[in-house]
């Protein structure tokens, strides 16, 4: 069971990080509730931003790749035991699916810790991310 503070109990660091929750728009908007102490309407704009800014997309996205990802895996398994490997199709249908799975564990597994540079365009601001993993 997660606590009543979502993970700011132990602090926020590149160690810390995994201890919170993520994956949805109104934890972002209870932490603000709690340490900004924003009002009922402040937090309706704080949900608008974050809707306009495609938090919401992408919070959306990230559960759709994981799901695809899964599915990828089944997909796998499933040729896996009907493999037969003079069959050219299911040996070329296992490389890519196997290339696509490897390719979106890799997506899903980033480190979370990424500070994201106070620069407004997102290209230039790519370049100087900081990604810490653990």
């Amino acid at each position: 069971m997660h606590s009543e503070l979502g993970g700011w109990e132990h602090g926020l660091s590149p160690d810390t990080i995994y201890s919170f929750r993520q994956n949805s728009p109104e934890l972002i908007i209870r932490d603000a509730k709690r340490m900004l102490h924003l009002d009922d309407d402040q937090l309706e704009i704080l949900r608008r931003i974050l809707l306009a800014r495609g938090v919401n997309k992408w919070f959306k996205a990230r559960r759709d790749i994981i799901k695809l990802k899964h599915e990828i895996k089944k997909r796998i398994s499933e040729l896996l035991g009907r493999y037969k490997k003079w069959e050219r199709v299911h040996k070329t249908e296992l490389k890519l699916l196997n290339s696509f799975y490897e390719r979106l564990e890799v997506i899903c597994h980033q480190p979370r810790w990424v500070e994201w540079p106070r620069i407004a365009d997102p290209r230039e601001a790519e370049k100087k991310l900081v990604v810490k993993a653990r």
